[in-house]
């Protein structure tokens, strides 16, 4: 059996594409910060307590907000595009998908 390590080639690679995903991801966030931010100004205020489907729907968006908020930490500390479960680098085409996943496709499916 034998084990192979990323030379150094490769690892530059990621740090190269570490650095890149702000520079290119951080507009997509802004926006979708915005949006959520104006879709929660938008919904009416929860009159009905029991009306259980429009407070999932405003936690569902205040969720999100979070999560793009928690990203944009991420890019600020330098750790924006690591799965924050195995450590490895979230390919670029699952956060131009999504923007503020935290994990790694393998990591998502295990939970």
């Amino acid at each position: 059996m034998s084990l192979s390590f990323p030379t150094t080639s490769t690892a530059s690679a990621a740090s190269t594409a570490r650095r890149r995903f702000p520079d290119q991801l951080r507009p997509v966030l802004l926006k979708a910060a915005y949006a959520r931010t104006n879709q929660l100004a938008q919904l009416p205020p929860l009159s009905d307590p029991d009306d259980r489907v429009a407070a999932a729907h405003k936690a569902c968006v205040r969720r999100i907000l979070a999560e793009i908020h928690t990203a944009l930490d991420r890019m600020d500390a330098g750790t924006y595009g690591d799965c924050v479960t195995c450590g490895g680098l979230i390919p670029l085409a699952r956060l131009e998908h999504c923007a503020w996943t935290l994990d790694c496709e393998p990591c998502q499916r295990r939970r």
